[in-house]
């Protein structure tokens, strides 16, 4: 396999920081791929950029990608021969907290376990600190009832994407009155890497320059460059989600760019009404591999 010689500059050492060393990945990664092989000089560019703004600015010299567009052609976006190893994912939790991830497709990491179905039974006998499933998935739960008010339970994760259910107020409140725990949203990309993720002041979900860029259309559209997804490089795909960039410093202390009212655009008049289930469901089974012998979840493409 032919190696492009702008992956390795010469009289350029290697990144020192994750963000660099993603960056230069996801370029690699993008270099293999149909879509991308003809932006092979502005692929050349992006790779010189070291800092976090010359990246943005190397972005805008590459395409848009619409989402449907993005359903109906993803394998332009995978990359020929082996695929480029990524970082280890983002846990769920940190510390040693026990978790249940309940949700087929995501890789929970090394500190949970992993329910391939909310079964409220099971989950009781494991005893879980944590929660983490789809919006959809924790709502079925607490429409269940039945939660034991002396588990050891201290906080739930709401995990969405792109087509996925979002978790609304009136959601929240309901989740509250079912588990009485605090929830914490988490924005997490098809592969389940991490996007954006609420801290405790519940003031937007923060965007981290390593793992995620995060533009915003003059519509209000957010476009996503994920630099952690192994399977598919897309750069600036067009998300369908609204949200507004907050630069200020959050309550927690945190500086990073935050999604503040993240909701989903209308869908556009006369296009065929899409479920996430099925559209995931078709996406696992055309790429195949390390998931193909679980079922599909709610939480992926619509």
């Amino acid at each position: 396999m032919r190696i492009p010689l702008w992956s390795h500059l010469t009289g350029r050492s290697r990144p020192a920081n994750p963000f660099g060393e993603r960056w230069q990945a996801l370029l690699r990664t993008a270099a293999r791929t149909p879509f991308y092989a003809r932006h092979a000089p502005t692929l050349r560019h992006a790779a010189r950029a070291t800092t976090e703004e010359d990246r943005r600015r190397a972005l805008l010299d590459l395409p848009e990608v619409e989402l449907d567009y993005f359903y109906q052609h993803f394998r332009l976006f995978m990359p020929a021969g082996r695929a480029v190893p990524s970082h280890e994912p983002r846990s769920i939790w940190p510390g040693e907290s026990r978790v249940a991830a309940v949700s087929p497709w995501f890789h929970p990491g090394t500190r949970a376990r992993l329910f391939l179905h909310p079964d409220l039974t099971a989950l009781s006998r494991f005893a879980p600190e944590v929660i983490a499933a789809p919006v959809d998935t924790l709502h079925a739960l607490a429409a269940r009832g039945g939660w034991p008010p002396d588990s050891p339970l201290f906080a739930l994760v709401a995990l969405t994407g792109i087509g996925t259910p979002l978790l609304t107020t009136n959601l929240r409140e309901s989740l509250w009155r079912a588990f009485g725990v605090p929830i914490y949203v988490q924005f997490r990309g098809f592969q389940g890497e991490w996007l954006a993720g609420e801290c405790e002041a519940h003031h937007g979900l923060h965007a981290h320059a390593g793992d995620a860029m995060i533009e915003r259309r003059s519509s209000g559209e957010l476009m996503v460059t994920s630099l952690s997804n192994p399977r598919h490089a897309v750069l600036r795909l067009a998300s369908r989600l609204h949200a507004w960039l907050d630069m200020r410093e959050c309550g927690c202390g945190l500086a990073a760019t935050r999604l503040q009212d993240l909701q989903h655009l209308p869908a556009t008049a006369g296009a065929p009404a899409r479920t996430g289930l099925d559209s995931l469901a078709a996406l696992a089974a055309a790429v195949g591999g390390s998931r193909s012998h679980q079922p599909a979840a709610s939480l992926g493409a619509r």
